[in-house]
């Protein structure tokens, strides 16, 4: 993440740096005194963020000692306060223990790898958790658990990632990830068009939209898309799909109105 100033910091941290097959019980330990109360990872985006990821990857290809997961491996802890937090920054750079029997690293008298932390504006904090957080599991690795519930989400991953870009401003080094770029119209800042091309424009990102949103309900079912117990919730596949749907019905409906507006504009000249 970009430089935080102090009133920003929100009481997650983004972890940076970590070793293959890294699992909650490691990060656990590494903050031992500081009582984390969440460890999450975000969906995969092989791509680099700007003012997010790390430009140097820390990727095994480099003649590392320790194997490490990419930039692009997000993962967040969160603990009971933002000073607490702030504490837990204190701990940059101390190493990080893995499994001995891991192979993350050939050399018996290595035993931690040291990690990087960054610091988390409060308004991507309260966005990551609510609509983008794959909630860590005992015992398993981050990775194993991501592609698990990847697997579950299917194309929702996608269109998570298109909501972020857009919510958060997100942008990226080079370009577009090839993922994302069939999604750009949704990506973009909603106006009233004025002249003709763009309300035809409009009219084909509403359908576009309308489309998308039954796809999703015929993939995920209605059980994951609309949310009757917020019990619910705590289970990461359902929280993200709901996140999903209720965007796209939130663009279905503002779109709707920006067409009419337009029709009106239009009718009246």
């Amino acid at each position: 993440m970009n430089a935080v100033s102090k009133d920003d910091h929100s009481n997650i941290l983004r972890l940076h740096g970590l070793p293959s097959g890294v699992k909650p019980e490691h990060i656990s330990k590494f903050f031992h005194g500081l009582s984390p109360s969440l460890i999450f990872v975000l969906p995969s985006l092989p791509s680099v963020i700007k003012d997010w990821d790390a430009k140097q990857d820390f990727d095994t290809n480099n003649g590392m000692a320790v194997k490490r997961h990419s930039s692009d491996f997000r993962v967040f802890v969160k603990f009971q306060s933002a000073p607490v937090a702030n504490a837990a920054m204190e701990r940059m750079g101390e190493p990080m223990g893995f499994d001995k029997d891991s192979n993350v690293c050939s050399k018996s008298e290595i035993t931690g790898a040291a990690i990087a932390l960054s610091s988390v504006p409060k308004h991507v904090a309260n966005f990551l958790q609510k609509h983008m957080a794959i909630h860590a599991r005992k015992g398993q690795a981050l990775a194993q658990t991501m592609k698990h519930v990847e697997k579950q989400l299917g194309s929702v991953v996608d269109m998570l990632w298109a909501m972020a870009t857009k919510k958060l401003k997100l942008s990226f080094i080079l370009h577009t990830p090839r993922r994302l770029q069939n999604l750009q119209p949704l990506m973009e800042q909603n106006y009233v068009p004025s002249i003709k091309s763009d309300y035809e424009r409009l009219i084909k990102l509403y359908n576009k939209l309308i489309d998308q949103h039954e796809k999703l309900e015929l993939d995920s079912s209605i059980l994951l898309t609309h949310t009757f117990d917020p019990s619910c919730l705590e289970d990461s596949t359902h929280r993200i799909t709901h996140a999903v749907s209720n965007w796209i019905l939130d663009e279905i409906s503002l779109n709707g109105r920006l067409i009419k507006e337009a029709r009106f504009n239009f009718d009246s000249c």
